[in-house]
């Protein structure tokens, strides 16, 4: 399929089956599939009594965030009973070229070129879930700082442990916050260095400035 095709995609694909959704795969829970993830997810964290902002509510959001986006756009082979379907390339670029479409920017013959534009494009991805599952359309952002807040407005983290899981869909899409913070960090540095103010800590009317530890890459990653 070639990148002239997002002048005449495909028709929108057919929900999938309730039964396949991550929500339907606890007991004691009923699933609504006409309810949007943030929604259903609050549901589900309720009826399993995950605490929001630990580390199991985090670990388990990101976990149904990964099967979500996977079941609405990396599902096209159904999965024999009892085992998990391994995608061809084919598939796998089908899937990113139906998210490049849901952001309104040309579906590219590669899949490393289809995640590059997606990588550069600053959409939600909780948006890009809700666009299959409610049916609403993906604000796509131009304003790094305002989209940041609304991504961050509940103090939303993701398990970068997780994201990489199964097939790794969620964690080529995410954007990290913590490097944009570390690059300002070194910006600064550099103007405080310029300004006679190196080292360790530095004296501005009569104030000690104490410089900030660096970012450690390897913290978890405050993310959509």
């Amino acid at each position: 399929m070639s990148a002239t095709d997002a002048h005449n995609p495909p028709p929108p694909p057919l929900p999938p089956a309730a039964s396949q959704s991550h929500f339907s795969q606890f007991e004691n829970f009923i699933p609504d599939d006409d309810a949007s993830f943030d929604h259903e997810f609050a549901r589900l964290a309720l009826s399993q009594r995950w605490v929001p902002g630990s580390q199991e509510y985090t670990q388990e959001r990101t976990i149904a965030m990964r099967q979500e986006l996977k079941l609405h756009y990396f599902s096209q082979t159904p999965a024999a009973e009892g085992e998990a379907a391994e995608l061809t390339e084919e598939e796998k670029l089908r899937g990113y070229q139906d998210l490049c479409r849901e952001v309104r920017i040309p579906p590219s013959d590669s899949i490393a070129e289809c995640r590059k534009h997606l990588k550069s494009t600053l959409v939600n991805i909780v948006d890009l879930i809700d666009a299959r599952r409610v049916r609403t359309e993906v604000r796509v952002w131009q304003d790094f700082k305002a989209f940041r807040e609304y991504t961050l407005q509940d103090g939303h983290r993701v398990n970068m442990n997780e994201a990489k899981q199964d097939g790794g869909y969620l964690a080529s899409l995410l954007q990290n916050f913590r490097k944009t913070r570390a690059r300002r960090s070194t910006a600064d540095r550099r103007t405080r260095k310029k300004n006679g103010r190196d080292g360790g800590c530095g004296v501005v009317s009569g104030r000690v400035i104490k410089e900030k530890p660096a970012v450690n890459q390897n913290d978890p990653v405050i993310l959509v």
